[in-house]
């Protein structure tokens, strides 16, 4: 009976340690925002990584969402006779929901799989080692500069990725559809409220966060070699898709329930 107790403890003390130490690194690394100013070449470097070099897939995937988007409601609007309110639609959606989140999952994968593979390799071979004997803070000095461009780079690319699905989804409406383009832009500019951007400018920081968190700790805690870079680098693309969406709810209920 006693063995048992102290076994449960034991996985109990277990399980609080695991969920602390993401914990502490995620306040480490917030605390340590002003060294992602020091270090602004390393953090621009990574901004021209993770944003500039992930815009066409980003913006490949905006548009074919946004024009499939334009003929799947285009034919269910019109047998209500609403077709008129395809602008609308497209508009309130690429800048809520589409753009954000798509731009989102995309970097989801990307980014928090680069940073495992970057991060973990240098943990693998002692590269983190070496900067603590130099007397550097790999926290401060590889971690937030990552974590911070991360951060940075998404409303940039989120701005971009809406203009072009909204370009995409009123070609696709006028050429496909049959709309008016000076009326769709009317319809557009008429359904869009102060909340819809909003929440189409709050959401990308966010999760620009939950990404560079996400795959900067899984890359920094990473054991066991080249299988356990590979598990490392799966779970954290996961965990950041999953990030992504969960905070996508919370943040689009918190903001409507405040307007």
């Amino acid at each position: 009976m006693e063995y048992a107790a102290n076994g449960f403890s034991a996985q109990i003390g277990k399980k609080l340690d695991n969920l602390k130490q993401p914990l502490v690194f995620t306040w480490k690394t917030l605390t340590a925002a002003p060294h992602a100013l020091r270090h602004r070449h390393d953090t621009l470097n990574q901004m021209h990584i993770m944003g500039v070099q992930a815009l066409p897939l980003v913006l490949l995937a905006v548009v074919c969402i946004s024009m499939v988007l334009s003929l799947e409601w285009g034919k269910k609007l019109e047998l209500f006779g609403a077709k008129i309110m395809l602008g609308r639609l497209i508009g309130v959606s690429v800048l809520r929901e589409i753009g954000p989140t798509i731009a989102g999952l995309m970097l989801a994968g990307r980014t928090s799989a680069k940073l495992v593979s970057e991060i973990g390799n240098m943990v693998l071979t002692e590269q983190i080692d070496a900067l603590r004997a130099a007397g550097t803070d790999p926290l401060k000095r590889l971690i937030v500069p990552r974590v911070f461009a991360s951060i940075l780079v998404m409303l940039p690319i989120v701005v971009i990725a809406d203009a072009a699905g909204i370009i995409a989804g009123w070609w696709a409406s006028v050429t496909w559809q049959g709309i008016d383009p000076e009326f769709f832009w009317l319809s557009m500019n008429s359904g869009l409220l102060m909340k819809d951007l909003i929440i189409g400018a709050v959401k990308p920081p966010v999760y620009g966060l939950v990404i560079g968190l996400i795959g900067a700790y899984y890359g920094y805690t990473v054991k066991n070699g080249a299988v356990g870079l590979g598990k490392a680098a799966t779970k954290a693309v996961m965990l950041a898709s999953l990030g992504v969406l969960i905070t996508d709810l919370i943040l689009t209920r918190t903001i409507l329930m405040m307007y």
